[in-house]
């Protein structure tokens, strides 16, 4: 047992050693890379091979034990577009390399920078005009104490159910960090508060679009808000206060007709108060003062004579 595996130590010394010699003078045979998601649209392998900085007429070239690997690599995950590359050589010379590309979650527009896009990590990606994804839109200005990482945990819920993600077009952050959705649903807006409760607060929108909308009608809310628990709370889009029917308060007072009767007149302030020309208040003392004070008789007229009367008249 000792001479044999004194006889193995030996072969494997002299194989590696033979190995190495091999292998000195050998050069690259050729370049492959995999995308770990083949149908993403965000990244090629022509953007790979771009951030590689590795020149294919110049490959054949290279020989592989003079080839970093651990630069390639580092330099790969350091791009914005990709989220984990791994390099390796074949036995067949061939250089492999295996990355990860970045998938976007939200395109962010921000008045104070250029747009860019966040996976689901935070890391921003720089946007670019051949670049075009169907991903929810951040509007708003993002800082340090509200920045736009704070909305991954609905973005994440956003982009997890096709749902939710049917429903959102973009997401707005106000100053105060409050924030609004933008629907599919042209007409209206959607007070969504926080990050807190996401699934609780798609479930009470989705209940309101479902039972209550069809029947109160798609345009009579601007604005939904499903920022408290368990109620949805919808303003009407006409804020036209509806009139307020005011009461009448009907009084008795002592007016004579022309025959010096004393009729019960009855008198109705609705007409002053609805013109405006009397406020509440003072209809009220008014009103108060004719029940305080009611009209005196007033004595008869005395009766023209029927000659003078007459004489009027012909005249």
């Amino acid at each position: 047992m000792c001479a044999l595996t004194l006889l193995m130590l030996a072969y494997f010394g002299f194989a590696l050693t033979l190995s190495a010699r091999l292998s000195k003078g050998r050069l690259l045979t050729g370049m492959d890379i995999v995308l770990d998601t083949p149908s993403s649209q965000f990244v090629s392998k022509a953007d790979v091979l771009a951030e590689s900085g590795i020149d294919p007429d110049t490959l054949s070239r290279i020989k592989i034990d003079g080839f970093d690997l651990r630069a390639l690599e580092m330099r790969l995950r350091a791009s914005d577009k990709l989220q984990d590359a791994n390099a390796t050589v074949h036995a067949n010379g061939r250089l492999c390399i295996s990355v990860k590309p970045m998938q976007p979650v939200a395109r962010v527009f921000d008045p104070a920078e250029p747009s860019y896009y966040i996976n689901a990590t935070g890391k921003r990606i720089s946007a670019e005009l051949r670049y075009h994804i169907d991903v929810p839109v951040l509007v708003g200005s993002f800082d340090s104490v509200y920045p736009a990482k704070r909305l991954l945990p609905l973005l994440d819920y956003i982009a997890s159910h096709p749902v939710a993600g049917a429903m959102v077009s973009t997401v707005t952050q106000q100053p105060n960090g409050n924030i609004i959705l933008v629907p599919s649903i042209v007409g209206h807006v959607v007070d969504f508060g926080d990050t807190s409760r996401v699934a609780e607060k798609f479930a009470m929108l989705r209940d309101f679009y479902r039972y209550v909308a069809p029947v109160k009608g798609w345009e009579k809310y601007d604005t939904i808000s499903v920022a408290w628990r368990r109620q949805v709370v919808a303003t009407r889009r006409d804020k036209t206060v509806a009139p307020i029917p005011l009461p009448t308060e009907e009084e008795m007072t002592g007016s004579l007709d022309i025959d010096g009767n004393e009729p019960e007149l009855q008198v109705s302030f609705d007409s002053e108060f609805s013109n405006g020309s009397l406020q509440p208040d003072s209809v009220a003392k008014t009103l108060n003062l004719v029940k305080n004070n009611p009209a005196k008789k007033t004595p008869q007229k005395p009766k023209s004579n029927s000659k003078h009367h007459n004489s009027k008249k012909h005249a």
